[in-house]
């Protein structure tokens, strides 16, 4: 069976909020492995940070959730690629650092769209599927996923009693959205039974 990639191709995305430790020494070191830990667990965002927004009712409603996707959220935007990766689940396989990086930099804005509580076989209750909207910046070239679809939806589930994330698996993603034409009117004459005789 496929497993599902890891997400935060929202980077972040995504992904998707205290900051947790880094690891770093705090004092003024400047030696090789104070900064090998700080690159390795941070990442300078090159671009402005995207702003992200929850649709109405949502953080009423989901309030624990909602919680949890606001930390990933600020996570990821700050750069704390070792924070984020504490926040992926370990089913899944977290973004690489280079490709977390180039996401949080294509990343515009993000509106988290709904959130709704799903029953997956191979998951156990409680999991949640969080699907949300992103606006990328078209100079990048970037995607969050396959396709051109700007909308991507994770999980979140609980392992050892925490919250934690991953890419939803495809059956599970948003539909491609594709621009439908408008109904265009009727061009030719209507269709009647007694023209079918050819008498008309």
């Amino acid at each position: 069976m496929r497993r599902p990639e890891a997400v935060l191709r929202v980077c972040v995305a995504g992904g998707l909020l205290a900051l947790l430790p880094l690891g770093c020494s705090r004092g003024t070191d400047t030696s090789k492995g104070s900064s090998a830990a700080k690159q390795a667990g941070h990442v300078e965002p090159t671009a402005p940070k995207p702003e992200y927004a929850f649709a109405a009712g949502l953080e009423e409603e989901y309030p624990e959730i909602a919680g949890f996707v606001r930390q990933m959220l600020e996570t990821a935007l700050a750069g704390d690629y070792a924070g984020y990766r504490k926040l992926v689940a370990r089913v899944a396989d977290p973004e690489s650092r280079a490709r977390f990086e180039s996401v949080l930099n294509a990343m515009k804005s993000l509106s988290i769209e709904l959130i709704e509580e799903v029953e997956l076989a191979q998951i156990p209750p409680p999991t949640y599927l969080v699907t949300a909207r992103a606006e990328l910046r078209p100079e990048t070239r970037v995607s969050l996923r396959r396709g051109s679809n700007s909308r991507i939806a994770i999980l979140v589930l609980q392992e050892e009693g925490e919250w934690r994330m991953m890419l939803a698996p495809s059956e599970l993603q948003p539909s491609a959205e594709t621009t439908q034409p408008a109904t265009a009117p009727a061009t030719t004459a209507p269709s009647y039974p007694w023209q079918q005789d050819g008498d008309y």
